[in-house]
């Protein structure tokens, strides 16, 4: 059975999106993506909203944190860009771990 996260990192670079494509696996972005989404809390503890719009913000912060630190791979990832793909992610996640 395929992880839906690798699916969905394979839809979102279909769609246009150009940062599921750089020189990382997928698959390793996909464990990465889990990691950060599933520490949300031990990262932020309250009274820190825990909310689907923090959970986005913080997955894509540590998107372009990962994709700046592969320099070369996509020279000026925005955290726009970052953002568009958390939000796909997000919708495969759910709201909470």
């Amino acid at each position: 059975m395929p992880d839906p996260l690798v699916s969905a990192l394979h839809a979102a670079h279909r769609a246009g999106s150009r940062l599921p494509d750089v020189e990382l696996r997928r698959a390793e972005l996909a464990r990465a993506v889990r990691r950060r989404w599933n520490s949300f809390t031990h990262r932020h503890p309250a009274p820190a909203p825990d909310t689907l719009a923090a959970r986005v913000e913080d997955l894509a912060r540590g998107l372009l944190t990962r994709f700046a630190a592969h320099a070369g791979a996509r020279p000026g990832v925005e955290i726009s860009e970052c953002r568009d793909l958390a939000r796909r992610l997000a919708a495969v996640l759910g709201e909470r771990p």
